[in-house]
């Protein structure tokens, strides 16, 4: 493909994207309700029948009100667990800081919970307990990345994914910015980690690269919208 080609198959992949991210939140935030409205029944319950001993609406408050404290807290911490990874990069200019976003199965995993064998009955009770509460900041976070993905510069990620695609190997991330002499290198790589398909890879110095999915998505949409020769 041609420049202006990668720059509208860039274009049409975030437009897929967001309308991907669109669905994802949808589904979060009914899974998020579900959960939330079983919780509180079954807080309601325990409430009612063995502590307060008061009215259904008494317990229904009392148990939403438990529920939007563990939102709070669980709020303050997805920074923490959902954060961007830093990786720090020789240049010839110097030292940098690129930073990428967690995959959006990385999102999905948090928002469900861990699936390891070794937390105690203690951490599983609370990952399941906080289920609701993961699931709606799970669909605030995916909220944030439609809004970072808004923000793109096309020209300058999608020259990025071009040289990928032409090498179709691991690329060094300093080779990457001596070839194409990007105004903003660091920048442009945190925009370009949160395209599905776009792989960093960390050996003994940061490397990007593309997965076969989406190397094999940009020849069935060149295939479909390249111009044919005059």
């Amino acid at each position: 493909m041609k420049k202006d080609e990668y720059r509208r198959w860039f274009a049409d992949q975030l437009a897929q994207q967001n309308r991907l991210l669109t669905g994802a939140i949808a589904a979060l935030v009914s899974l998020g309700l579900i959960a939330a409205l079983i919780e509180a029944t079954l807080f309601a319950i325990i409430l009612r029948f063995s502590i307060l001993s008061s009215s259904w609406p008494t317990a229904y408050f009392v148990s939403f009100c438990i529920q939007g404290a563990m939102l709070f807290v669980t709020f303050l911490r997805l920074s923490k667990q959902l954060p961007d990874t830093e990786h720090e990069v020789e240049l010839e200019e110097g030292s940098t800081v690129i930073r990428t976003a967690p995959t959006m199965s990385t999102v999905w995993t948090y928002a469900l919970g861990s699936l390891e064998t070794d937390q105690t009955w203690i951490e599983r009770l609370f990952s399941i307990l906080a289920l609701p509460q993961r699931l709606f900041c799970a669909a605030w976070y995916t909220w944030q990345r439609i809004i970072r993905l808004k923000t793109i510069d096309v020209n300058d990620c999608s020259t990025v994914v071009r040289l990928l695609d032409r090498k179709r190997e691991r690329i060094e991330v300093s080779d990457l910015a001596e070839e194409l002499q990007l105004p903003d290198i660091a920048t442009t790589l945190s925009n370009v980690s949160l395209i599905d398909g776009v792989m960093f890879l960390k050996q003994k110095s940061m490397g990007l690269s593309l997965t076969n999915r989406l190397v094999d998505a940009m020849e069935e949409w060149s295939r479909k919208n390249s111009k044919s020769p005059e």
